[in-house]
Formats: structure tokens, sequence, C-alpha cells
């Protein structure tokens, strides 16, 4: 009866606590694999959700500028049959300036001050250069100056800052097309031995890069063709700029796109080493 307590009493043996150990390990290794994947999805998720809401803020910023262009305007002044005389008024604001596919240019009291503001979004390229000519990423910028007096609309010098980081579409079309011209995205893919060209990854579908950031609409909601500014009556005309021959093609509304694109050092995901995307669109309508 005693020799039976003491065997009672033994602990676990060695291989016992060596199988253990190795299921605890194998545990431990699932779990660590599960979170590692979790913490790296959910970074590749937050990119996206950043890149996003970046986007948004910015589109909403643009459709409230856009949709005080040409306020205060030559009709409110009683300028409207001579609208082109009152062009460098700084009291007056005449509405869309220059309309191109990667820069917008109008007139507008868009903080509610009583000031005009000339008010000037472009595309620039990696380089900051504008007209774009080098490759992505490119950056939007907004500039915004109260309107000199005396001074031609093109002609004012608006102080920009970055509005829009990684956007890769920049399209410039030629005649009669939608869409074109796009600039390279740079560089190769994180993943496969680095071998496939960013642009024919991530630009696979031609529209993502190749679709313009401005595009213009007349009041049936067929493309205008661009550019088009104040500087001529034909552009005139086809601004709806008051006092200009009436036209049914006309421009009435300013769509915005951009298609965003996750940056190369931080915005991609670990283990695929895909970069994430984001497309958002915007409409202004204008009251010309």
């Amino acid at each position: 009866m005693e020799r039976t307590n003491r065997k009672a009493t033994h602990g676990f043996s060695l291989i016992e606590l060596l199988i253990v150990s190795a299921v605890l390990l194998i545990v431990l290794g699932g779990v660590m694999s599960y979170i590692t994947v979790a913490s790296q999805r959910s970074k590749v998720e937050q990119t996206q959700v950043d890149l996003a809401q970046e986007g948004r803020s910015f589109v909403d910023e643009f459709e409230r500028d856009i949709h005080q262009a040409g306020y205060p305007g030559c009709r409110m002044f009683n300028f409207s049959s001579n609208c082109s005389a009152h062009f460098n008024d700084s009291t007056v604001a005449v509405g869309l300036v220059s309309v191109d596919y990667r820069q917008l240019v109008f007139e507008a009291d868009v903080d509610g001050n009583g000031s005009v503001d000339s008010i000037w979004y472009r595309l620039v390229d990696s380089a900051g250069n504008y007209p774009p000519t080098g490759t992505f990423p490119c950056t939007i910028q907004r500039g915004q100056v109260v309107k000199a007096n005396g001074t031609a609309p093109l002609s004012q010098a608006p102080i920009f800052s970055q509005a829009l980081q990684n956007v890769v579409n920049s399209g410039s079309p030629g005649a009669g097309s939608l869409y074109g011209n796009g600039l390279t995205i740079a560089g190769n893919v994180l993943f496969g031995g680095g071998t496939q060209t960013n642009d024919s990854f991530y630009a696979a579908v031609t529209t993502f890069k190749d679709f313009p950031v401005f595009s213009a609409y007349d009041q049936y909601g067929n493309a205008v063709s661009l550019p088009v500014d104040i500087t001529t009556p034909a552009g005139q005309q086809a601004l709806g700029t008051p006092g200009a021959s009436a036209s049914s093609t006309a421009i009435k509304s300013i769509r915005l796109t951009i298609n965003l694109l996750g940056s190369a050092t931080s915005g991609y995901d670990p283990r695929t080493g895909v970069r994430p995307t984001v497309t958002l669109v915007g409409n202004g309508r204008l009251n010309n």
C-alpha cells in the first residue's frame, strides 16, 4: 500500500512534458500566425479607408467651390450684356475662366466674405511640373487668391497648396475621345520578384490612369471638347459666359474623377505586395 502511494505522487515524465510543449508551440504558432495576418489586413484596410477619406474630403471641397462659380456675377451688376468689358473688375466673378483636362480656373466668392477669389485646381506630376509630363505619383494642387483689380483672370497669381496626393489618372484625351494619354506609373510591382511594371499591372484597365481629372458636359450630358478659356469669343460661348452668344452646348457641369493608388513605401499589403486603389467622382453643376 505504501509503495502504491509513492507512485501516485510521481510527476509527469520527460516525454509527456515534451509532448505537451510541442502541442503548445503548435497552438501558439497558429495563434501568432493568425494575429500577424489580421494585423497585415488591418493595415491594408486602414490604408484604403485613409485614401477614401482623403479623396472624399477633397471632392467635397471641390463641389463647394464649383457651386459658387460666377458669384457675384455680371448679371447681379447688370453687366451681362457686356460682361467681357468687366473681366478685370475685382468686384465681378466671371465664372469659369479656363477648363482643361488637368486644370480648372474659375472666379467666385468661395468664402462668403464679399471678396471675389480666383480659384485654381491643377494636376502636377511627381516632380511638381505643370503641365504634368513625368510620372506618377501625381498631386492635385489648389490655389486661391483675392482677385486683383485690373488684372486679367488668367494672369492672377494664386498661392498653390497640396490638396490631394497619390492621384493616378492624368488623361488628356485627343479629339473625339473620353480618355487617353495618361502618365506612366513608374516602377515595378512589389511581388513576384518585381519583374512586372506598375503600369502594366495597375493600369491593365486603361481608364484607371487615362481618364482625365476634369471633364465638362453640356445641358444634355454630352462631353465638351477641351481646353477652352475666356480669351476668345468661341471660348466664352463654350463656357457660358454672360453676354456671349447663347449655345446649347455650353458647359453646364464639371465632373471630377480621381483614381488613387496606395503609397509604394507604406500603403501596400505586406503579404501580397498589392497596393489598394480607390475611385471617387464629384460633380459640380453651374448656374451660368
